[in-house]
């Protein structure tokens, strides 16, 4: 839910799997999930309800939102465990009808989400952060960031990510808050179905 408040498409095809995964990725949102000035990140309110079961939990909790007539929007969130990594949940949906939907219930039953199936939906979406596509990152000179305490270019960007362990860089590009971070998405999308961590 952050992730689609900040419409950020690359945490977004991180996170979700399944139908969610093509209905956030296209851009189907609706108002509760809007982006908007707050001074904390968006997600489920107080101390959610969750069941697990095997690979299978179903979250619920509220998400506040911009309305004065519903202040907070109940929320259904049913999570699958990564195939490779069972401590990392995705979210397969995010509402009360695709729950009680009998397709999803036996998908989610069958554990028929594949994250296979996601990486194609991931490649059919192509550039999933705009923003890093659009810098030339095969041109060391390109200059990122100009200031009175100095220059940086693409060539210190790869510089810096040399100092990381490659088992941290998952975590770089999802934190999104350094120049390596928009390199990592660039270049490395195998990254968005890599967790390095629970």
């Amino acid at each position: 839910m952050e992730a689609v408040a900040r419409r950020d498409r690359w945490q977004i095809a991180r996170n979700t799997t399944g139908p969610l995964l093509e209905e956030l990725l296209a851009g189907r949102y609706d108002h509760k999930f809007v982006t908007v000035d707050r001074p904390y990140h968006r997600g489920l309110d107080g101390a959610p309800i969750a069941v697990a079961d095997n690979r299978i939990a179903i979250v619920v909790g509220t998400v506040p939102t911009e309305s004065d007539h519903h202040p907070r929007v109940p929320v259904t969130a049913v999570l699958v465990a990564a195939p490779a990594h069972p401590l990392h949940w995705l979210v397969a949906a995010l509402d009360v009808d695709m729950f009680v939907d009998n397709d999803f219930q036996r998908r989610v039953q069958f554990g028929t989400f594949s994250e296979d199936a996601d990486l194609a939906v991931i490649a059919a979406h192509g550039t999933l952060d705009t923003e890093a596509a659009a810098i030339d990152w095969d041109d060391p000179t390109v200059v990122l960031h100009n200031s009175e305490n100095g220059t940086i270019t693409v060539a210190d960007v790869i510089a810096d990510l040399a100092k990381w362990d490659r088992r941290g860089w998952a975590w770089i590009a999802e934190d999104r808050n350094e120049f390596v971070s928009l390199y990592l998405r660039a270049k490395h999308p195998e990254l968005v179905r890599e967790y390095s961590y629970p």
